[in-house]
């Protein structure tokens, strides 16, 4: 960043404190007051001295003005006041106040929410080589949020980002070159980010070194990384690793070990990790039969309660399941009532399947009230959301109806 400070004068004091002796003091701008100010954390005085220099233009203190108001920092937070400094500055080309203007227009903060607006920014300041910028662009760009999706683009703008030394940006890039492919490419970005601490980064090399894409394929040290990231608290390597533990996994050289593996898997569910909690599910909802014998007893009463489990930390299709077994009585007693709430729960996230129970449900008047107006509703966004196993209860419901959703076929 080129920073822009006023020229500095020098004026001379003549004090009389002895014979022939002159001091000499240093004209201080506003700028640097505030900037001194700011670094004895006296922000009230930063704010008066930014100000004073912010309306003479100068784009650094408009900066450093709008972040005060930013923060809060000397005043109330004032989001709208700090767009207004940002702008100001971002207009005279200063980059990190392109970047937290381009902040504050995609959270909505003192304005209305713009990904358009913040992307423009977000690319101003990252032509300048801002590596905040370069990396909240690249995230824009990787998801298509609010603007087209570029993953190439985002690509070498993560990797921009993360050779100026952004750490946030070593795993999505690592992330992002695998998705597209790039291997090697990948495996030097997940090495630089686990060497920066990122436990995700070391199961995702373990990934790369199991299935030997971009690395020589080794399956010692790939479970060396599994078990890095696992011992790290990782749900995702302790979920994988507990799956292939269970089962077993030749490949690893591994033995089917249940005790060892359900471990892993319930050390991350307790950490809220719905995939594990599922996997549970499955595993006690059958038997798990290795050469013959039985390793795991099925259980359907546990098994529902690892799909509460996962239900309670929102996965749609626990909230489903465990409502149809709620529904059916597998594992509990039938409580059709209690089903109710999962399957709605499952519907706000439009699962398709919970909409047709629940249009089921309106149809026989089991568990509510019998209304096939509503039902015949349900039904209609079910196959709408692609469920075509809703179309002949819907038209069945329509036969001699003519409710609104009936003309949605």
């Amino acid at each position: 960043m080129k920073t822009s400070l006023s020229a500095s004068l020098f004026a001379a004091l003549i004090l009389f404190a002895g014979p022939a002796q002159a001091q000499f003091g240093l004209f201080k701008s506003a700028l640097v007051k505030g900037d001194e100010a700011y670094e004895r954390e006296d922000f009230e005085a930063a704010l008066r001295h930014y100000t004073k220099a912010a309306k003479k233009d100068e784009a650094e203190a408009q900066f450093k003005l709008g972040r005060l108001y930013d923060r809060g920092e000397g005043t109330d937070a004032d989001p709208a006041e700090a767009l207004i400094w940002y702008t100001r500055a971002a207009e005279q080309g200063l980059d990190m106040a392109q970047t937290n203007l381009g902040v504050l227009y995609d959270t909505g903060r003192g304005t209305e929410e713009d990904n358009v607006s913040a992307a423009r920014w977000f690319r101003e300041a990252a032509r300048q080589g801002n590596p905040v910028a370069q990396y909240n662009l690249a995230v824009m760009l990787h998801q298509g949020d609010g603007i087209p999706q570029n993953k190439a683009q985002a690509a070498a703008l993560y990797g921009r980002s993360a050779e100026q030394g952004v750490p946030l940006a070593f795993l999505p890039h690592g992330n992002l070159l695998s998705e597209l492919g790039r291997y090697g490419l990948a495996y030097a970005a997940y090495q630089r980010a686990e060497d920066a601490g990122s436990v995700e980064a070391a199961y995702r090399k373990g990934v790369l070194l199991h299935k030997g894409l971009g690395v020589a394929a080794d399956p010692a040290a790939a479970l060396a990384q599994y078990q890095k990231a696992a011992e790290a608290g990782l749900p995702l390597a302790q979920q994988q690793l507990g799956v292939m533990t269970t089962l077993g996994d030749p490949t690893l050289g591994l033995v089917s070990d249940p005790e060892t593996g359900i471990a892993l898997l319930e050390q991350a569910g307790e950490q809220g990790f719905a995939p594990a909690l599922m996997e549970l599910a499955y595993l006690y909802d059958g038997a798990l039969v290795v050469d013959n014998q039985v390793l795991v007893e099925k259980d359907q009463a546990r098994s529902l309660s690892y799909l509460v489990k996962a239900a309670q930390v929102g996965n749609a299709l626990a909230q489903n399941a465990a409502g149809e077994r709620i529904l059916m009585g597998v594992g509990v007693e039938a409580d059709p009532v209690g089903a109710v709430d999962f399957f709605i729960a499952a519907a706000r996230q439009n699962y398709p399947n919970a909409f047709f129970n629940l249009g089921q449900m309106h149809q026989t008047g089991i568990g509510l009230e019998q209304n096939l107006e509503e039902a015949a509703k349900l039904y209609a966004q079910a196959l709408e959301l692609g469920l075509e196993e809703a179309r002949e209860p819907l038209l069945a419901v329509c036969a001699d109806s003519a409710f609104a959703a009936c003309f949605l076929r």
